[in-house]
């Protein structure tokens, strides 16, 4: 991008560029219609060697027109803030120099004459480490500038030296026409010879008119560059005389000691931080190794404590393993045991429940026996009603304790056991 941009500012700042695009203007104008000036036309676009005369002078106008514009812009520069700070009192160390340097403008600003001068300047201090000369070569830069100007008006003093000699030119075309349409045959027709003499005469009044005015510009841009000129010699100078010490002179022996002595504390202060860097350097390294030696250690007991712990959880685990199969068959033992109890429980229960069943069935057979001695009772009551009636008492006795001893006879075989027969004695006592 630097270089496009380089390329860019050298096109616009092109007198080439800019004269043919004014004289490209100024001839369609003329060509359009808007300038219709007679005299214009004759002198300016009567004959080729005329346009070229423009187009020269157009070409050295725009290079003054630049010049000045340029001009212009570093008077402004100069009438405004210095480049550098105040001289300190006792002036400044020539090793600042290169701050200074790096403090000036860069870009289009470092083109200008004063910007220039204090650069080359302060770069002698900052490449010789000293201020001594710095007084013949700010004379010697200031005839570099002066040289420098009076090259920078090389094209313009080309198109003044060119245009009359293209006026010349068009003088001998003019003529060359001229002498080329005599003929002895055609003497009463002489408007050929008037029209080259014409051309000739126009060419060169055209050339010298335009010298003239590019000279006139010339030298009203030279007188302001010459004075713009005088004013960077004094600002440079007002700026660089007494900056930076010297060593020349009666204190100059005084100022050499106290470099020297500054020399020295640098030198000895540089050794020190070398020393200081070989100390940190050799900290750095014993730091190494012992972080080397930690580790090395510290992995092999990781090695150790991870093999220690590998046997020591084996044994845990076998151990866990044996204490779980003591636990399992005792676990199971106690099952098989509790099995065998509930076992025994259930065969209990079920013998139970078979006696259970037994006495039900019993209890039915006693249910069925207590309805037969309820109807028995109720017969009796009927036959005692009956007897009581007939008179018949004792028969009747006889009868019910004949029934009472038949209904034991068939409790007694039925299971043998004693079974209380309330309803027989109520019924002995009723009877």
């Amino acid at each position: 991008m630097s270089k496009v941009n380089a390329l860019s500012a050298a096109l616009l700042r092109s007198p080439l560029l800019w004269g043919g695009a004014l004289a490209f203007c100024f001839f369609a104008l003329i060509h359009g219609g808007v300038i219709t000036d007679a005299n214009v036309i004759r002198y300016l676009a009567g004959h080729w060697v005329e346009y070229v005369e423009t187009a020269m002078f157009c070409v050295g106008l725009a290079a003054l027109a630049i010049k000045g514009v340029d001009l212009a812009r570093q008077r402004r520069r100069i009438g405004g803030e210095p480049l550098l700070p105040e001289i300190p009192a006792g002036g400044q160390e020539p090793a600042e120099a290169a701050a200074l340097l790096a403090a000036l403008p860069q870009g289009a600003a470092g083109g200008d004459y004063l910007v220039r001068r204090l650069r080359e300047a302060l770069d002698l201090v900052v490449r010789t480490g000293s201020a001594d000369g710095l007084e013949d070569h700010a004379k010697y830069l200031s005839d570099l500038d002066a040289a420098r100007a009076a090259q920078g008006y090389g094209l313009v003093r080309f198109v003044i030296w060119a245009i009359p000699i293209m006026g010349f030119l068009g003088t001998v075309i003019g003529i060359t026409v001229a002498i080329a349409s005599l003929s002895p045959t055609q003497l009463e027709n002489i408007s050929g010879v008037v029209a080259g003499l014409g051309t000739a005469f126009d060419t060169t009044a055209t050339a010298l008119a335009l010298s003239m005015v590019l000279m006139f510009v010339q030298f009203a841009i030279d007188r302001t560059e010459s004075k713009l000129l005088a004013e960077v010699d004094e600002r440079a100078w007002t700026a660089l005389a007494g900056r930076f010490q010297s060593l020349a002179g009666d204190e100059g022996t005084a100022l050499a000691i106290a470099r020297l002595g500054e020399t020295l504390g640098r030198g000895s202060a540089r050794l020190l931080e070398s020393q200081e860097q070989a100390w940190k350097s050799l900290e750095r390294t014993a730091a190494a190794g012992v972080r080397q030696l930690l580790d090395e250690a510290g992995d092999r007991m990781q090695v150790a404590l991870s093999r220690s712990l590998d046997a020591s959880l084996g044994r845990w685990a076998e151990s866990l393993a044996q204490a779980h199969d003591t636990v399992a068959a005792r676990r199971e033992a106690r099952w098989t045991e509790a099995a065998e109890s509930l076992a025994a429980a259930v065969r209990g229960l079920e013998r139970q429940q078979d006696a259970v069943a037994g006495q039900t069935a019993l209890l039915g057979e006693v249910v069925g026996a207590t309805r037969d001695i309820a109807t028995l009772e109720r017969a009796l009551d009927a036959n005692l009603a009956a007897l009581a009636a007939t008179g018949r008492f004792e028969e009747t006795l006889a009868t019910l304790a004949a029934a009472v001893q038949l209904l034991a006879a068939r409790t007694t075989a039925a299971d043998h056991r004693t079974v209380d027969l309330q309803a027989a004695r109520r019924v002995g006592k009723a009877a």
